[in-house]
């Protein structure tokens, strides 16, 4: 009788070992798909940044009246998209993986004119991903508004 006992407590023993094995390999799995996940978002924010940044550059460049029409991809991930100045800024949603609380991360570029929006980037304040045309376009330096570049998504 003490054999069998001893048999089931050796077969239960090397289940449990098993699961927790098999539970550590799903743990590690898991981290690194919702990691890479956030590494691909971060990558196309950043593609995203420096395609308007060259389109900018490129009308400040050009001088007035130039004007050009650029599609430009926008991640999953993105909570807000900030252009004014000479900064055009995305504000990435990252959650983490221990908590599950967001945290944000922020890519963004320096253009060299200075930049001006017309109307909103996100329509009302909801970045949804996507593909979207925006115009880029010289503005006329002797209205004295000061600045080079209107940026508007049509």
């Amino acid at each position: 009788m003490t054999k069998k006992a001893q048999a089931s407590l050796e077969y239960m023993s090397m289940v449990a070992l098993s699961l927790l094995v098999i539970a550590s390999v799903l743990y590690v799995i898991t981290t690194f798909i919702t990691t890479s996940k956030t590494q691909v978002n971060i990558l196309g924010a950043d593609a995203a940044v420096n395609d308007m940044k060259k389109a900018a550059n490129f009308i400040y460049i050009s001088g007035h009246p130039s004007r050009i029409e650029k599609s430009i991809v926008i991640p999953r991930g993105v909570h807000s998209i900030i252009i004014q100045d000479h900064l055009i800024l995305i504000r990435m949603e990252v959650a983490s993986p221990a908590t599950g609380a967001a945290s944000y991360t922020d890519v963004y570029a320096i253009t060299k004119g200075n930049l001006t929006v017309y109307g909103d980037i996100c329509r009302n304040n909801i970045c949804n991903p996507g593909t979207y045309k925006f115009v880029f376009k010289s503005v006329d330096p002797n209205l004295g508004s000061g600045y080079d570049v209107n940026i508007t998504r049509i």
